[in-house]
């Protein structure tokens, strides 16, 4: 066991202030809920609560007086109390403080009619830059603790607002009261966020609009809504660490990260009494990054959808659920699902007091979030042996690859030497790990957790080599950056003839999907002809092929490739070098992409075959710009380098690289550039994890 990666502390495009959960001085409070709260039932977690108010607590009195005599709201208002330890919100005069920034933000806003590109978004970063270091006590505001600073006013006006709003609504009057305390109620979404009157205002614009008639679809209604509001839009990662603390603030400068839309959304929606709540990935399983995105709940059900205006808004039950692609942005792979809540989920290792704080990630202190991981996709426990375990250690956790990092996901407690991770997703990459003193201790070797649930070794030799071919270095972002050459291939159609090139006996052998996604793809042949031309008619005057392969099964019914095959016209090479060739070659990572005069090319295949299947794969962009240079590593025990080599404008071959080994291809500018994907090398085709 070797420890590497020093800390968790990245901060990615997740707010600041939604990380900071336990830094500052909440860290006893938590692990007293968590003793108590194992003990307990509500009516002790209210007691308690009403203890940790301090002077507070003659306001969070007067409510309970207030609805003394309406059982209901009695109710409601000991769920807020009892969960709102944990809370906490940015101090009130960061308002004041940041009023010139917010200012001569919207100055700017209006030059560019709030529009935002590189050129505004590099004077954003500028301004915020000069204005956050010459103002450097909005960093030293000390946070506020609802349970310590709600007033009575504040609280008895949320709880009305949100049972009038309740009974209005169509689609959630029917709802449970768990549910509605879950997903309505809650007068804060997340952590950080200034407590104002945000309900009030939504509930004033859209009352009587929205969710009040039966004869209407709840998913063009929310559109409609959303619709209103897509002037507000994302803010392209430029300006990250400017506050946003609340719905008037977002409203005024228009644009924010994800996180930001949805809990104004979650405001919003709440505020006409529907049941609303905010998902997100810690850390996604085959690509850099995190997301957050809004659910709507009706009769038990979910509705995940898109927080900032989309054309397939209500795409996301579609796409993660680990088996398919997205025709936009290719294909995910999700590890884990969470739930920011209201609620307070005390689990895991903050509920062990032998435990050190320092010893925890950051996404399990967070005790304001739960386990949706099952309404995406299907998921399973992995067990799995540990070796060697430090003394004093409890839990390991399961890690994915995330910005040159690996990102726990999951926690697990040590069973003598076993540990169960519950809930995973599969097709992703995992590296068990121990947390010590805020950074990572490898516990295992990484393994694939495979699409049917089965734990895949990397089971390297060094001996039994290969040659690797690579055109990329960060996996997912090709299918975006090569959606066209996708869609250059897609309604393909391909033809075979006997003898004759003017195909007048022609046969049809396939024709390509609609949808096409970066990696190989084998469909079977729809006819079993003898045929020794195959003609590829093209959608467009293009031809873009990573891949181009036929098949044909021998005396003993084994398929086999037809190997050898040749153009009839061959086009000529391209700039950077690529030849027809290419497409007929074993490496997917070879390509050939050239506009054509004719609409279609023609195949020799030697001679007659009966054709069993087609193997195809979209051409890809090369991602390895010349001069520029490249480690290729190996995991044992760490990442460990094979070999260096200055990046070119098509692929680059590795030789002699041993087989079955989890790699990675970094680039040399590592801060500037830190999309690195862990990947596999199947089949002489790389497959990203």
């Amino acid at each position: 066991m070797v420890k590497h990666i020093k800390g968790y502390e990245r901060v990615n495009y997740i707010s600041s202030f939604n990380r900071l959960t336990f830094g500052i001085g909440i860290c006893s409070m938590i692990i007293y809920i968590a003793i108590s709260s194992c003990q307990s039932q509500q009516n002790k977690e209210l007691r308690m609560s009403l203890s940790l108010a301090k002077e507070n607590r003659y306001e969070l009195q007067k409510v309970l007086n207030h609805y003394k005599n309406d059982p209901s709201k009695l109710e409601a208002a000991e769920f807020l109390i009892a969960n709102m330890p944990g809370s906490f919100s940015r101090n009130n005069e960061i308002l004041d403080l940041c009023q010139p920034f917010y200012a001569a933000y919207d100055s700017l806003a209006k030059i560019y009619n709030y529009q935002m590109d590189a050129e505004r978004g590099k004077k954003i970063d500028s301004l915020w830059k000069n204005f956050s270091y010459q103002h450097p006590e909005i960093f030293r505001l000390p946070y506020q603790f609802d349970i310590e600073t709600i007033s009575a006013e504040q609280l008895i006006s949320e709880i009305d607002l949100s049972f009038q709003a309740w009974q209005e609504n169509v689609y959630s009057k029917n709802c449970s009261f768990d549910e509605f305390c879950e997903y309505i109620l809650p007068y804060r979404r997340m952590n950080g966020l200034i407590i104002d009157d945000a309900r009030k205002v939504f509930y004033e614009r859209h009352h009587g609009k929205y969710f009040t008639q039966g004869n209407k679809d709840m998913i063009e209604e929310a559109d409609s809504l959303l619709y209103q509001y897509h002037h507000l839009t994302h803010s392209q990662f430029w300006g990250t660490q400017i506050p946003i603390p609340n719905a008037s603030t977002f409203e005024y400068l228009r644009h924010g990260l994800c996180e930001h839309r949805c809990w104004y959304n979650s405001l919003l929606f709440s505020s006409l009494g529907m049941a609303v709540a905010v998902d997100f990935v810690p850390a996604w399983g085959n690509r850099n990054n995190s997301h957050t995105w809004n659910v709507l709940i009706k009769d038990g059900k979910s509705y995940a959808f898109e927080s900032f205006w989309d054309r397939d808004r209500w795409k996301y039950k579609r796409i993660y659920n680990n088996e398919t692609f997205d025709y936009d942005w290719g294909r995910f792979r999700v590890a884990k699902v969470y739930r920011h809540s209201f609620k307070n989920y005390i689990e895991g290792p903050i509920t062990n007091k032998k435990v050190k704080m320092e010893d925890i990630p950051d996404l399990f202190k967070n005790i304001k979030k739960k386990d949706v991981s099952h309404e995406y996709f299907d998921t399973v426990n992995v067990t799995i042996t540990l070796n060697n375990i430090p003394k004093g250690t409890y839990y390991a956790y399961l890690c994915v690859y995330n910005y040159n990092e690996w990102q726990p996901v999951q926690w697990g407690e040590i069973s003598k030497n076993k540990v169960t991770f519950k809930g995973m997703g599969k097709d992703v990459v995992y590296l068990p790990c121990y947390f010590k003193n805020g950074s990572i201790e490898y516990a295992d070797e990484p393994f694939l957790l495979t699409s049917t649930g089965e734990i895949h070794r990397f089971e390297k030799d060094l001996t039994d080599t290969e040659d690797l071919y690579i055109k990329h270095y960060a996996g997912a972002p090709l299918h975006y950056g090569n959606k066209w050459n996708n869609i250059s291939i897609s309604g393909t159609i391909i033809t075979g003839s006997t003898s004759s090139l003017s195909f007048i006996d022609r046969d049809t052998l396939a024709v390509f999907p609609d949808t096409i996604e970066i990696y190989n793809k084998k469909i079977p042949s729809l006819s079993d002809a003898p045929l020794q031309y195959v003609r590829v008619s093209l959608p467009y005057h293009k031809i873009a092929y990573s891949n181009l392969s036929f098949f044909y099964k021998d005396k003993n019914g084994t398929e086999r490739k037809i190997k050898n095959i040749k153009l009839v016209h061959p086009p000529d090479s391209t700039e950077n070098g690529e030849i027809p060739d290419y497409m007929f070659d074993e490496y997917v990572s070879t390509g050939y992409k050239k506009e054509l005069k004719e609409d279609h090319i023609v195949i020799d295949l030697g001679k007659e075959y009966s054709i069993s299947s087609i193997e195809f794969a979209p051409y890809f962009e090369a991602g390895l710009k010349e001069n520029v240079a490249f480690e290729l590593q190996y995991w044992d025990n760490g990442w460990k380098s094979l070999a260096k080599q200055k990046g070119s404008n098509k692929h680059l071959v590795f030789h002699n690289v041993p087989k079955g080994a989890l790699f990675l291809l970094k680039h040399e500018n590592v801060k500037d550039r830190p999309g690195s994907r862990p990947f596999i090398y199947h089949n002489h085709e790389v497959l990203w994890h």
